[in-house]
C-alpha cells in the first residue's frame, strides 16, 4: 500500500510537471479527439488527464464538460494498467452499472481507453472513446486508438520542451540584466582594490633598490589583501553566471538528506559543526539548484558564527501543499534594518566571518535567483546575536 500511495504521489507531480492542467484547447489535440470518434464510429472522444480528485478533459469530441470526479472516473481504470481498456456494455459491469456517468448523462454504454504513458512509466491519463450504445472495437480501430495515443504523449512531451526553452530563454534574460548591472557597478566596487593594487606597486617600485624592512612587508601585504579581494568578486560572480547558463536538466526525485549529506562532506569533513536534518522528505525538481542553494545557506551558516559551537538546522515539512525548508543557524544574526537588503546583489553587511573574512555579496543574491528558477519564495527570520532562519517555500 505505501508503494502505491509513493507511486501515485509521485504521478501527480510528474503531471503537474507537464503543465498541462486547466490550459486552453490546442487545435493539435482537437484533432486528434475528432479522428479517434472518425476511426472508432463513437459519438464521443476526450482527452483526459487524472488529477489527485478529478479527471480534466484537454480535448473533447461531443461533450461540452470539462471535468468529473475522479471517483467515477472510467479512466482511473484505465490508467492502473499499461494496454488498452474496454467496456462494451457498462450497463452489464458490476463496476460501473450503477455510475452517474452511466445512468445519466452522458450515458456511457461502450468505453475505450488507451493510457497516456510517458518514458518513466507514468500514466498521466488517457484517450478514450465513448458511445451510448453496446459495440466492439475491430483490429484496425484498436491499433488506429493505440498509435493515436502515442502521438498525444509525443505532443505533450514537445510541449514541456518548449516550456523548458521558454524558462531558459528568461534565465539568459534575466542574467543578461545582471551582467549590465555588474558591468555598472564594476567601476566602484572593484575600482578600489585595483588602484590599491597599482598605488602600492608604485611605492614598492620607488622602493625596489633597497633592502626590504617592516614596512616594504606592509606593502605586500596589503598588495596580497586586495588582489585577493579581487580573486574573490571574480570568481563568485564568474562562477554565478556560468552556474545560470548552464543547460538546465530535467526535473528528478531527490531527498533532502540527499542534499545535506553531500553538504556536510563538503563543509564539514572534520565533524566540526553540528549540521543536521530533522525531518527528510522526497521531492520533485531540478537538484543542482537545491545543491548550490544549500551549499550558500549551510556556508554562510558555518562563516558567520561567532558561537563556540556551530549548530545548523534543517527542517522540511509540508503544508497545504507546498513544501517549507528551514535552515536555522545559532550565529551572528542580522539586523532588521538589513534584512531587506541582503539578497541584493554586492550588498555587504561589513561583518568579518569567523575565518577574518569579508563577503562578497553575491552569494545570497544566487541563492534568491536560484529559489526564483524553481518557483518558490525564500524568506528571512533573524535576531542579533541569536541566529538567522532561512525559509524557501515551493512545490514538493
Amino acid at each position: 500500500m505505501e508503494k502505491q500511495i509513493l507511486r501515485e504521489n509521485r504521478r501527480l507531480r510528474v503531471l503537474e510537471d507537464y503543465k498541462i492542467l486547466d490550459t486552453k484547447n490546442e487545435s493539435d489535440f482537437d484533432e486528434i479527439t475528432k479522428l479517434a470518434s472518425e476511426i472508432c464510429h463513437t459519438p464521443i472522444s476526450l482527452i483526459s488527464f487524472i488529477d489527485s480528485n478529478r479527471q480534466w478533459f484537454k480535448s473533447t469530441h461531443g461533450l461540452s464538460i470539462k471535468e468529473t470526479p475522479r471517483n467515477v472516473s472510467f479512466c482511473t481504470h484505465t490508467i492502473q494498467g499499461d494496454s488498452l481498456f474496454v467496456i462494451e456494455n457498462a450497463r452489464d459491469d458490476e463496476r460501473f452499472k450503477n455510475s452517474p456517468l452511466v445512468v445519466n448523462d452522458p450515458s456511457i454504454v461502450f468505453y475505450a481507453g488507451i493510457p497516456l504513458t510517458d518514458a518513466e512509466g507514468f500514466s498521466l491519463g488517457t484517450l478514450c472513446v465513448i458511445d451510448n450504445k453496446a459495440k466492439k472495437l475491430n483490429e484496425f480501430q484498436t491499433n488506429a486508438l493505440k498509435t493515436l495515443g502515442r502521438q498525444v504523449v509525443r505532443l505533450l512531451e514537445l510541449r514541456k520542451l518548449n516550456y523548458q526553452l521558454n524558462l531558459r530563454n528568461n534565465i539568459l534574460n534575466t542574467n543578461y540584466k545582471n551582467l549590465e548591472h555588474f558591468s555598472r557597478v564594476i567601476s566602484h566596487d572593484m575600482k578600489s582594490p585595483l588602484n590599491n593594487i597599482l598605488s602600492l606597486t608604485d611605492l614598492l617600485q620607488q622602493e625596489y633598490s633597497k633592502r626590504y624592512n617592516d614596512d616594504n612587508k606592509i606593502y605586500i601585504d596589503y598588495i596580497k589583501e586586495s588582489s585577493l579581494k579581487l580573486k574573490d568578486y571574480i570568481d563568485a560572480t564568474l562562477k554565478t553566471y556560468k552556474d545560470g547558463n548552464a543547460s538546465i536538466k530535467e526535473k528528478e526525485f531527490f531527498t533532502i538528506n540527499s542534499i545535506v549529506r553531500n553538504c556536510n562532506k563538503l563543509l564539514n569533513p572534520t565533524k566540526e559543526f553540528d549540521i543536521s536534518l530533522s525531518n527528510n522528505i522526497e521531492i520533485f525538481n531540478y537538484k543542482s539548484y537545491f545543491e548550490q542553494i544549500l551549499l550558500n545557506l549551510i556556508s554562510n551558516a558555518i562563516k558567520y558564527n561567532d558561537k563556540s559551537k556551530v549548530v545548523i538546522i534543517i527542517d522540511a515539512d509540508i503544508q497545504d501543499g507546498y513544501c517549507h525548508l528551514s535552515i536555522k543557524d545559532n550565529g551572528m544574526g542580522i539586523e532588521n534594518d538589513k534584512i531587506d537588503e541582503i539578497f541584493e546583489m554586492f550588498t555587504i553587511l561589513d561583518k568579518v566571518d569567523r575565518f577574518n573574512n569579508v563577503g562578497t555579496g553575491i552569494g545570497l543574491s544566487t541563492v534568491k535567483n536560484l529559489v526564483e528558477r524553481i518557483d518558490g519564495e525564500i524568506s528571512v527570520k533573524s535576531t542579533l546575536g541569536v541566529g538567522t532562519e532561512f525559509i524557501i517555500k515551493f512545490k514538493p
